[in-house]
């Protein structure tokens, strides 16, 4: 699978999600797959930027409660889905915690590994 296709697969389950939300998941999805190659950031905001140039994924700004700064995100269209692939079972459930945040799971499940 192809770095465009594991961010549009982690993507299509994510209701919203910004930047570092979708590259967390990617590579807890790396981690399950069992992916040897090392995935930079700037390689998932790439793959993010040309899924939204292709009407993947929408981008919209989000402003913080006290109105200091705004943040990106996005949300995935219907197309997605021609695009994306089946993720491990480990990702669908990550998606519907509540409380734990995928960059804290990944801490806490696979930082200790290396």
């Amino acid at each position: 699978m192809d770095i465009k296709k594991l961010v549009a697969s982690v993507a299509s389950v994510l209701t919203r999600a910004d930047i570092h939300t979708i590259y967390s998941m990617v590579i807890i999805a790396k981690e399950e797959m069992r992916i040897k190659t090392d995935i930079p950031i700037t390689t998932v905001e790439e793959a993010v930027r040309q899924l939204v140039e292709e009407g993947y994924l929408v981008e919209y700004e989000e402003t913080s409660l006290d109105l200091s700064k705004k943040e990106k995100k996005y949300i995935a269209t219907e197309k997605i889905r021609q695009l994306a692939e089946q993720l491990p079972p480990k990702i669908l459930q990550l998606t519907k915690m509540k409380y734990i945040t995928p960059s804290f799971y990944y801490l806490l499940n696979y930082t200790q590994r290396k």
